[in-house]
């Protein structure tokens, strides 16, 4: 018998998750974006705005043309983090072989657990309840079973939303002939595109092609693409997770603006959350990077290496601010800020010989477990009230994890 994968992929997934914290949105046409305005794209949208045209990676302004009645809901990405670790957590009831693919995504290795294809859908089908019982009946997945990620994950497109789809090796062949070239994870839109201008248009194309012909165009991904046509794929799944190479966070301003006082806010309240981020999953940063965008959409960034590594807030800032003083061309309105804290490491910040120091780091102690028990909004900066990131209400009972 062959491995067993399955591959879930949740359906509508932000969109979704509001959907089940706020009953208001149920059976709505609603758009998940970065903020509720016409300079933001869909996100996600859901399936009943899915129905009516609206698409993933829409700008909001298009969506609202082809969907007036469209419901714009800023995303919140700390919501849908907490969502995502609740479903692989539950995975991992299952089996010990789960591998997050992304947010709304991941696989999962049943072979011991399932034994063969009935079970394997038995089981697929336990884990649909479970899933329904743990996040909410409209926090839906699809699920794809076959005998390696490949195929796994091109079944589960297959019957959506809330569908199991079983692809055997034998109708492996079969499946692949169904679909289009771009379905396959791994040809995007410039390789489908390279594919035609050889004559590939099809998988039972791209299978006859000789594959001396496809290593000579496309190097060792050549021999990919000959085995994935076949519907061969040999990667397993594997639990390691890596640790992070940077944690960031960027925001476009409701308007462009030129004053200095409201951009030093939003970039204040960006350092917060990326140090908090930092210090709940235990990393210290070495490196900031700053990234300005201007409204002509020119643009401008900048990386400082420091010595004594930090996970506060307001120190990044002030490096931050430093870093935007050097960069920033005054006589541009600017649209958009990013940060980036990198170089990270596991540790906690050095403790520092100076009393006011030795005071603030205790201080960012007891909030750290504040927020840990509350969650990241329970306090905030005074010179931050006046801005608002997004609005967060979930709804779900279970915000943060205690």
């Amino acid at each position: 018998m062959s491995r067993i994968i399955l591959h879930i992929d949740m359906n509508s997934y932000f969109a979704s998750v509001e959907q089940q914290a706020n009953p208001f949105l149920r059976g709505k046409p609603i758009g998940i974006t970065g903020k509720r305005s016409e300079r933001s794209i869909i996100a996600t949208a859901s399936k009943e705005a899915k129905k009516l045209g609206v698409k993933t990676a829409m700008s909001t302004w298009q969506a609202l043309r082809i969907c007036p009645q469209l419901i714009l809901v800023a995303g919140d990405a700390e919501k849908y983090a907490e969502i995502t670790h609740r479903f692989n957590k539950l995975f991992f009831e299952f089996t010990h072989l789960v591998e997050p693919f992304s947010v709304d995504e991941s696989f999962l290795d049943i072979t011991d657990q399932a034994k063969d294809w009935f079970g394997a859908v038995c089981l697929a089908q336990q884990l649909r309840e479970r899933l329904k019982e743990e996040c909410g009946e409209y926090i839906t997945a699809s699920i794809g079973i076959a005998s390696n990620k490949l195929l796994a994950k091109l079944s589960s497109e297959c019957v959506k939303p809330n569908g199991i789809t079983l692809t055997r090796d034998e109708d492996a062949i079969a499946r692949l002939d169904s679909m289009k070239l771009d379905d396959l994870c791994g040809i995007g839109p410039r390789m489908r595109d390279r594919l035609f201008d050889l004559g590939i248009t099809t998988f039972k194309l791209l299978r006859e092609f000789p594959i001396e012909q496809l290593v000579d165009e496309f190097d060792s991904y050549g021999y990919w693409l000959h085995e994935a046509a076949h519907g061969r794929e040999i990667s397993e799944v594997t639990s390691e997770e890596e640790d992070p190479k940077s944690i960031g966070h960027s925001y476009t301003l409701p308007k462009d603006t030129l004053d200095t006082v409201l951009m030093q806010r939003y970039l204040l309240g960006m350092c917060e959350k990326v140090a908090w981020r930092m210090r709940r999953d235990g990393f210290v940063a070495n490196a900031l990077s700053i990234v300005i965008r201007y409204g002509d959409f020119s643009g401008a960034g900048k990386q400082l290496v420091f010595k004594e590594s930090t996970a506060d807030g307001f120190r990044l800032f002030q490096i931050a601010w430093r870093l935007v003083e050097m960069i920033r061309d005054t006589s541009k309105p600017v649209r958009l800020l990013g940060i980036s804290a990198s170089h990270l490491s596991h540790g906690t910040a050095p403790t520092s010989l100076f009393k006011k120091e030795q005071k603030n780091l205790s201080v960012l102690s007891a909030l750290d477990k504040i927020q840990t028990r509350y969650g990241s909004d329970a306090w905030t900066r005074a010179s931050l009230l006046p801005i608002v990131f997004q609005e967060r209400a979930s709804g779900l009972g279970y915000d943060h994890e205690m």
